[in-house]
């Protein structure tokens, strides 16, 4: 099954419901959001137009796909699904050993945009990375790992990498 691209802003990814209503009440959070959003989706063109980024996505969709989950994406979110009753929703983020610092910073504000916009306020979030941290860096990942719950993982060539607490609580990474 390929990666299902949702064409609607406003449609929610993880509808808890399935009625009008819920439907509604998502296209009035986009809607409310609108000039914030187009500012991200006009960046999320350009970084989605990457290799690296493309990749990433497809990468961890394939994953998903083999454990039993259905990757979604929508205009603003890379990557999102619902695997052993969790949602996880996913930024991917090309970074080079000059970036990471400002890359991980718009993808942590996405990811709490998303969703906040989503309404899945369980929803785990993940960070994926292109590479690993460079070492004057690589504070970042215990400020997002400890101080705000955000999962990261970076590309090994094929392989996801992350620290052993996080392969536990993504173990369709495995």
């Amino acid at each position: 099954m390929p990666l299902v691209r949702y064409e609607s802003d406003d449609e929610p990814i993880f509808p808890h419901r399935y009625d009008l209503k819920e439907y509604q009440e998502q296209a009035q959070r986009v809607a409310s959001k609108q000039e914030a959003i187009a500012y991200y989706v006009d960046r999320a063109k350009r970084e989605r137009a990457t290799t690296s980024h493309e990749s990433l996505v497809n990468l961890m969709a394939e994953r998903l796909r083999q454990r039993g989950a259905i990757p979604k994406a929508n205009r603003y979110v890379d990557l999102s699904a619902r695997w052993d009753g969790a949602d996880y929703l996913f930024e991917m983020k090309s970074t080079t050993e000059h970036n990471p610092h400002s890359q991980i910073r718009r993808g942590l504000s996405q990811l709490y945009e998303y969703r906040y916009i989503q309404n899945v306020k369980e929803a785990k979030l993940v960070l994926v990375i292109e590479n690993p941290l460079p070492k004057e860096n690589r504070w970042m990942e215990d400020y997002l790992i400890k101080d705000r719950g955000v999962l990261l993982v970076w590309d090994g060539n094929g392989k996801f990498n992350c620290s052993p607490d996080i392969r536990k609580q993504l173990e369709f990474l495995s």
